[in-house]
């Protein structure tokens, strides 16, 4: 079925609509959610690109969010130490955003940090917009609407929107990629070859896993039209664009060929990171590199329930097209890339949050179209959905990076399927303050793991540190026995698959206590003794 390019005003309202509640909500998680460990080491790196100096390690970040944050950045209000300072013999861009971030104070952390933020709200806002777009030519414009509601209110999506990190740049632009080779296979012109080389070039700059589209690209030319025009596009203005998005520096390879040097040196770092250890935390266990069942059991928890409830019948409903035959050549342009993604990122080792998949979703969401294109007759369903799928965003505002669906417990439970970025991120300073300032406590012990500032919370004098046991100082004794009193403990270091063997139970008691309380649910406060608590006080 055909449906008009350009949207009647009945449509059109809603989506404005809904691109204002989206913008607002981005707009002031930009503002609530606290420094998420990765963020200083982007925006250092993104400073530094901005002065033509991004040498530090680990260069395992696209230019795309440099191009489209660094501005922002630069003039937010860091202040990044002098090259004379001991930091910058580390040569490592993760030490001086730690050391940028620890000199800040709370006020001066949450302006700059909003501030760098802003641009990158564009990406999820732009990734709404493309979805209700293409939505509308696949299916119809009232589904078109329904999935770009549906990615609005998938609160992991949503968490993530606010910070200054790649997942929705790369979200946006492999969504972006596949809807250009869609037009180019319906209509292989010298313009939609142009575009689908334009959606490479910004895939590539987003994520160096993207690097997948660039043979892709080729290959659908080959099967489609086998012009060398075309294939030229593809090959060569992904090739310039890196290069000049790199600023012209290069790498020969071969002695004779230059690649950027950014995105070369970015790749061998991910594939020296992908050989070592990278241990997850999977349903109470520790792999020591990942599970191809990872990003399963993370969608299973995570996702909402009407999400898999119409993933689960828009996949049936496909897989009788296809048995029947209904289904066109184009149609596996948005079908296909969502279970691509997904599988190469089950295979592999880097698994550290369903973040890493995001860019599945948006395929995802088209899938379900199929579902709700059923129910587009009936309005009531489809208007049954809102209050379900909006009822986790109230319930759960500001705290969408630990959320876990209903069905899986709600984020209390989070601990017993996922850990890392699934639950924490070192984003609640701010809300562990305020709990504690709560239960009254003069002297909480605290162990922390992110990137924040906690004296920019807490004057020193007010906690007691618990070392983790990264340190030698932290390595004391195997298994951290608390004396009475309040405790607040990261979700991360609970679980424990960050520490050498011998350390992997020192939160231990923890793990067997429940919490009288959350800080975001990514910091869990107990008070000791209990009644029913082992823990034994330390002499």
């Amino acid at each position: 079925m055909a449906f008009p390019n350009r949207p009647s005003l009945r449509e059109g309202a809603p989506l404005a609509l809904l691109l204002a509640v989206h913008a607002t909500v981005l707009f002031h998680l930009a503002q609530r959610t606290g420094v998420t460990i990765d963020e200083p080491s982007h925006i250092v790196s993104s400073i530094l690109y901005w002065e033509g100096n991004d040498r530090l390690l680990p260069r395992d970040m696209p230019p795309l969010i440099k191009l489209a944050g660094g501005w922002a950045a630069a003039s937010a209000g860091f202040a990044i130490v002098e090259e004379s300072h001991p930091v910058w013999k580390t040569n490592h861009e993760w030490n001086i955003g730690l050391d940028m971030i620890r000199r800040m104070s709370e006020r001066g952390i949450r302006s700059a940090m909003f501030r760098a933020r802003l641009p990158l709200l564009l990406f999820p806002l732009a990734t709404l917009v493309l979805l209700w777009w293409w939505g509308r030519r696949i299916h119809s414009p009232v589904t078109g609407l329904a999935i770009a509601f549906l990615f609005f209110a998938e609160p992991t999506a949503l968490g993530h929107g606010a910070l200054f990190k790649n997942d929705h740049a790369a979200t946006f632009t492999y969504l972006l990629f596949w809807f250009t080779a869609w037009r180019f296979w319906k209509a292989p012109t010298p313009s939609t070859a142009a575009a689908m080389a334009c959606g490479a070039v910004l895939a590539i700059l987003s994520k160096l896993s993207m690097l997948i589209v660039l043979p892709l690209a080729a290959l659908i030319v080959l099967l489609r039209s086998r012009k060398l025009l075309y294939l030229a596009f593809v090959v060569l203005i992904p090739y310039t664009a890196a290069i000049a998005a790199c600023q012209f520096q290069t790498r020969l390879l071969a002695d004779f060929l230059p690649l950027p040097a950014l995105m070369w040196d970015g790749a061998q770092s991910l594939l020296f990171n992908s050989r070592a250890e990278n241990a997850v935390y999977l349903l109470g266990r520790r792999y020591p590199s990942g599970s191809p069942f990872y990003f399963a059991v993370a969608a299973a928890v995570k996702s909402p329930e009407p999400v898999l409830i119409l993933l689960i019948a828009g996949i049936i409903i496909l897989a009788l097209r296809f048995k029947r035959r209904l289904l066109r050549a184009e149609d596996l342009f948005w079908i296909l890339p969502g279970f691509l993604y997904f599988a190469l990122a089950s295979l592999s080792p880097l698994q550290l949050g369903f973040r890493l998949v995001l860019p599945a979703l948006p395929f995802a969401l088209l899938i379900c179209g199929a579902a709700l294109e059923r129910l587009s007759s009936h309005k009531w369903v489809l208007a049954a959905l809102l209050p379900a799928l909006a009822a986790p965003l109230a319930v759960y505002y500001p705290n969408y990076l630990s959320y876990f669906n209903l069905a899986s417990g709600g984020p209390a439970g989070a601990l017993r399927y996922l850990s890392d970025s699934n639950v924490d991120w070192g984003q609640d300073l701010r809300q562990l303050r305020t709990s504690l300032y709560r239960l009254g406590d003069p002297h909480p012990f605290v162990s922390y793991m992110g990137a924040d500032n906690l004296l920019a919370y807490f004057l020193r004098n007010e906690i007691n540190w618990i070392e983790p046991p990264f340190t030698q100082t932290g390595k004391r004794t195997r298994i951290f026995q608390p004396t009475p009193g309040i405790y607040a403990i990261s979700a991360n270091l609970i679980s424990g698959q960050f520490f050498e063997a011998p350390y992997r139970d020192f939160y231990r008691v923890f793990r067997e206590a429940k919490p009288i309380a959350y800080a975001g649910y990514s910091i869990y406060i107990y008070r000791f003794p209990r009644a029913d608590s082992r823990a034994h006080p330390r002499h």
